[in-house]
């Protein structure tokens, strides 16, 4: 099969050249609207916007996007391991010798990227957090590339993919991962999210180009630390059965079984606070992206896949 990805601009195409019923993705949209403030909701297939509808803006309006951000973050750190700079499973005191107070004796890269950075030692403790430990990626980024992480971002993601969202920086060039920093968030458009969830539908590849290596994509994938969230991986989350989840509470609530019930255990999704979400879903090609504000943390990702599902080719 030719994979499909967007230049400059993304092509758009008629549902049913897709096998999708242009009607049920007009109830999915009408749905999608219902869930408290929508901004938008985007539908990519095979490579292509197939369905796009604003109820406030546009395609080249930009909204803070919160903890999507995280599935940026992740991305650049599996760019980094492409290119040889670093590894996962290194030490963060290998990079970071001086004690970070949050960060347990022994944490690797990748208990940060799974929430599990904290805690006892002893222990894979889920402890999900947007401030320092997160934000340490960033500068473990800075010592490993040789580059500030903005001009790592700038050079290495948004220019190949053509991302056109505003991640602000410092003057010197550093920029937060976890939006519980000294800057403001990151803020996208829809189309921005939907390339970066085509860039992981597509394990890493960006037209001609393996900027992730295939191997990162499944692991990021796959809970790294079952015994502490089955439904979380380098930053993305999940929706693997078998095992108890928790959410970004604090504590956290757990829960058994898959995160969204209906949905098959492949689909994963980035997903900012007040129900900003981007939601892969392999078995049919497919992201979907939505933008809002809602007081539920996770009921939106529930209503998402309610309205989603009776659209999809049976």
């Amino acid at each position: 099969m030719t994979l499909v990805f967007p230049g400059a601009q993304w092509a758009t195409e008629a549902p049913a050249a897709h096998g999708l019923d242009p009607g049920l993705l007009q109830r999915a949209a009408a749905a999608v609207g219902k869930i408290d403030k929508r901004y938008g909701f985007l539908v990519v297939k095979d490579g292509v916007i197939v369905h796009e509808t604003y109820y406030e803006g546009d395609e080249a309006t930009r909204r803070p996007v919160f903890s999507i951000t995280k599935g940026f973050g992740a991305t650049l750190v599996g760019i980094a391991q492409k290119r040889g700079f670093l590894d996962v499973k290194e030490k963060v005191s290998d990079w970071l010798p001086v004690h970070h107070p949050h960060i347990k004796e022994g944490a690797t890269i990748e208990h940060v990227l799974a929430m599990t950075a904290g805690g006892s030692p002893e222990a894979n403790t889920y402890r999900y957090t947007s401030g320092p430990i997160l934000n340490s990626l960033p500068n473990i980024l800075w010592l490993a590339t040789g580059k500030s992480p903005a001009r790592f971002f700038d050079e290495d993601l948004a220019a190949p993919l053509g991302l056109t969202l505003d991640w602000p920086r410092n003057e010197k060039g550093w920029m937060q991962i976890g939006n519980r920093g000294p800057l403001p968030v990151l803020r996208a458009t829809h189309r921005d999210l939907a390339r970066l969830g085509l860039l992981w539908l597509r394990k890493g590849k960006w037209r001609q180009e393996q900027l992730l290596d295939e191997s990162f994509v499944d692991a990021a994938l796959e809970p790294p630390f079952p015994e502490a969230n089955t439904a979380y991986g380098y930053l993305w989350w999940l929706n693997k059965g078998g095992g108890t989840w928790r959410d970004p509470k604090s504590p956290p609530t757990a829960r058994d079984g898959k995160r969204i019930p209906g949905a098959p255990e492949n689909v994963y999704t980035a997903q900012g606070a007040r129900g900003k979400l981007i939601m892969v879903i392999p078995d049919h090609d497919m992201v979907v992206v939505t933008l809002g504000e809602t007081n539920d943390e996770y009921q939106p990702t529930l209503d998402l896949w309610d309205a989603v599902a009776p659209a999809l080719p049976v």
